[in-house]
Parts: C-alpha cells; sequence; structure tokens
C-alpha cells in the first residue's frame, strides 16, 4: 500500500497554528502514515507529538528546522531527523542558544515600538506555550491581537530586518555536527528559497551543496510543495552524483499557510513511504 508522508511540519509550538496532538490527529484524517515534526529551532513538542503518534498507529520520526548561518551572510535551513533531544550533545548547545535568544526579546520589543507596536513582554510570557521565549512568540502576538494577519509580511517588515544576536544562530556546521552528534541525519531545506541557494546558477548551487556535503550534511529535502520540474531534475542529478539521502515535506503550517496540506502540498505531492523507511533505517 502506497501510505503518505510527511517530514516537515510545523506546530504552535513555532510558527504554525496546531498543537502537536492535532497535527498527528490531522495525519490519522487524511490518511498521512508518517510524519515528522520539524518546528522551528524548537523540540518543545516532540513528546506530545510522539506520544499521540503511538496512540494513534503514526509512524513518527524526531525533528527540528534549524536556522543556520552560511557564508556570505546567507541563512540556510538544515532539518535533523532522528535526533535524540535528550542527549547533552544536542541539549547544551541547543539551551545556549534558546537562552541568547529569550535574553534579545526585550531589545527586538524596543525596535518594533519604534515602529509604534508596544509590546508588554508579560503578554508573552502568559501566552507561550513555550520553555523559552522566542521571536516566534512576538510573530503569534501579531496575529493574536489583529496587528497582522500574514505571517511572511510579519517576518518581513518587523522580524527579520532585527539583526540575530551572539549565540542566537548556529553556524550551519555547527547545526550539522549538532544533528550528527545527537544521532540524527541532517539535510538541506528548500534549497530553491531564499533562505536557501536562491539566486545563485545551477552550477554554484551544486558547488555549494558540495561544500555542505563535505561540511557532513547527510541529505537534502527532495519533495517540497514550490519545486519545479527543473528543481526536481537538478536535485535527482545532485542525489545521484554524491550519493546522498533525501527527505520530502510540506513545510505544513496550519492555517498561517491554508494553502498547504498536510501530506499533499498544493494537494498534488506524493512522498513515497520508502523515504521514511530508509531515513528510519539510516537512524
Amino acid at each position: 500500500m502506497d501510505y503518505k508522508i510527511d517530514l516537515h511540519v510545523h506546530s504552535y509550538m513555532s510558527d504554525g497554528t496546531f498543537s502537536p496532538k492535532e497535527i498527528v490527529s490531522l495525519a490519522v484524517k487524511t490518511n498521512v502514515k508518517a510524519i515528522s515534526l520539524t518546528d522551528h529551532d524548537s523540540v518543545d513538542g516532540i513528546n506530545e507529538a510522539y506520544k499521540s503518534a503511538r496512540d494513534l498507529n503514526v509512524d513518527f520520526i524526531n525533528g527540528v528546522e534549524i536556522s543556520s548561518l552560511y557564508k556570505d551572510k546567507r541563512k540556510l535551513h538544515i532539518l535533523g531527523l532522528g535526533i535524540d533531544i535528550k542527549s547533552s550533545n544536542f541539549l547544551k548547545p541547543y539551551t545556549k542558544m534558546k537562552l541568547a535568544r529569550e535574553g534579545a526579546i526585550k531589545s527586538i520589543l524596543q525596535v518594533i515600538k519604534l515602529k509604534g507596536i508596544d509590546i508588554d513582554i508579560n503578554d508573552l510570557k502568559q501566552n507561550s506555550v513555550n520553555k523559552y521565549l522566542d521571536r516566534y512568540d512576538i510573530h503569534k502576538y501579531f496575529i493574536r491581537y489583529g496587528i497582522s494577519y500574514n505571517s511572511q509580511e510579519i517576518w518581513d517588515k518587523y522580524l527579520d530586518p532585527i539583526p540575530y544576536g551572539k549565540d542566537e544562530l548556529f553556524t550551519t556546521e555547527e547545526a550539522i555536527d549538532i544533528i550528527k552528534n545527537s544521532g540524527g541525519l541532517s539535510f538541506l531545506a528548500h534549497y530553491n528559497k531564499n533562505i536557501g541557494l536562491n539566486g545563485l546558477t545551477k552550477a554554484q548551487m551544486e558547488v555549494n551543496i558540495k561544500y555542505l556535503i563535505d561540511m557532513g550534511l547527510r541529505g537534502i529535502e527532495r519533495y517540497y510543495p514550490s519545486y519545479s520540474e527543473e528543481d526536481n531534475e537538478f536535485l535527482d542529478y545532485i542525489i545521484d552524483k554524491y550519493g546522498i539521502e533525501f527527505s520530502g515535506g510540506t513545510d505544513f503550517h496550519g492555517e498561517n499557510r491554508p494553502e498547504i496540506s498536510l501530506g499533499t502540498g498544493y494537494g498534488n505531492m506524493s512522498i513515497p513511504y520508502s523515504v521514511y523507511e530508509n531515513i528510519k533505517n539510516k537512524i
């Protein structure tokens, strides 16, 4: 039987709108057999998702999507699939990063206040579902109070222009090493996006992907809703030439990206169950 899978999914622990438990329930309703919860820079939802998946007979892989600083000030998202979230190799650098981000919230709010939006940090604390405050809590504030319902606008206009401070971002090499040392596999997410390698020629992209592989990257996201046929052909070429692993997912965010459906993206994605099986076997 051909099962649907989705190995790139976000809950309200980062910038999605569904709880981890709700995502697993939705997977059952939409016949998605295997998922990975890959919240941005957060593993706070993993335990809830794992327990729900176990109870509802959904195959599950621990995951995270790490925001990383690459060369030339470019940012890359690195998916970590199969990580041991209890490992000190993960928890030590992860906690350091989360504490740095929480410590930066007050200064971020001061910058946003200059744009006419006064946010009470106590409101963020009262409404946060995470252990540490992060920019994602500010993102939720904008939506909660109707300042903006456009998730991308919130990031583009208010949050992304504010530079990350010391220890708030891993370098790409650090992200890959943390995933490896935590027992997981690292994958370059959505290579064709701005938070990716967009703007480079295919030849330049290949040079950079080879550089990442030499750095320890284990694979690349082969299935993604916005990939064109040309993108798919390029990825097949890269995967075949360098013998790397591959993953796939919809980048589901719930109501923050209502056009994206769990397991099928814009409605026509089909990620083979064998992709999940291969990754599970390699972890």
